[in-house]
């Protein structure tokens, strides 16, 4: 399996940062436990981004990842056997045109992004003649955790999104202590598509560390907010339909929301 290099993701950069290219290095260790050691990249694009590396002080320390992982072209004999299906159409990601990102979707598999500027996320979006299409996409060890064990399984879990708009989607909270931060995290999380409703507070839990505490039957997900004095925390309604679909909504809000 080949994973599918981002080129929007250095678009219009002359350098990436030192925590970029550690990032993209423990990204490469986490694949090798996979048994995943090749991105496809365009001939142009490995020799940027190469340059990038090259110029860094580390550099040496970097080498020989770089020429063991990216592979260019992005053309290789599954690509070539899926090729109509890019050309035949107009893919492009907030109106540009794009090559990895389509490719990743087309192949079933994942695009590799350069974590910087908005490309962060464990997936991302792309427009198929204008029908939206999710790209999963790595750019952090974590997302490698994510995205590989569903990949290599061969059983895509199709995602259900609630269908809601966000201003129908419900919360409801105890009118407790730090019912206001709990009201600032819920608005976010209902961002989420995959997020129908926050149906309850959770009494405190000032030891817990994890941000997600349980995972339950019927699509609900615990949320502690950790980096809260008490451990405030919130019920969250989610699509899933069995427990291994939610517990892959709760690892993608987990890579969205579970920061400060």
């Amino acid at each position: 399996m080949d994973l599918f290099f981002n080129e929007l993701s250095i678009e219009g950069k002359k350098s990436i940062g030192k925590d970029s290219a550690i990032s993209l290095v423990r990204v490469y260790r986490s694949l090798r436990q996979y048994e995943i050691t090749t991105c496809r990249i365009a001939s142009e694009d490995n020799q940027k981004l190469h340059e990038m590396i090259q110029n860094m002080p580390d550099f040496l320390n970097i080498r020989n990842f770089y020429f063991a992982f990216f592979r260019a072209p992005y053309e290789s004999d599954n690509v070539e056997k899926e090729q109509n299906e890019y050309f035949e159409h107009e893919w492009l990601h907030n109106g540009k045109p794009c090559i990895g990102l389509p490719l990743a979707v087309i192949l079933k598999s994942a695009a590799l992004s350069i974590c910087e500027d908005g490309w962060c996320d464990a997936f991302v979006d792309v427009t198929k003649d204008g029908n939206a299409e999710t790209v999963r996409n790595i750019s952090t060890e974590q997302h490698v955790d994510i995205h590989i064990p569903q990949i290599q399984a061969g059983q895509e879990t199709e995602l259900v999104e609630s269908g809601l708009q966000i201003k129908d989607k419900k919360i409801s909270l105890r009118d407790d202590h730090g019912a206001d931060i709990l009201m600032e995290f819920s608005k976010r999380l209902v961002r989420c598509p995959y997020v129908v409703s926050v149906i309850n507070s959770l009494p405190f839990n000032s030891h817990e560390r994890r941000f997600i505490k349980k995972i339950r039957g019927e699509g609900l997900i615990e949320i502690v907010l950790p980096w809260t004095d008490k451990g405030y925390g919130v019920v969250v309604q989610t699509t899933g339909r069995t427990m291994k679909e939610t517990e892959l909504i709760g690892k993608i809000i987990m890579e969205k929301y579970g920061g400060v």
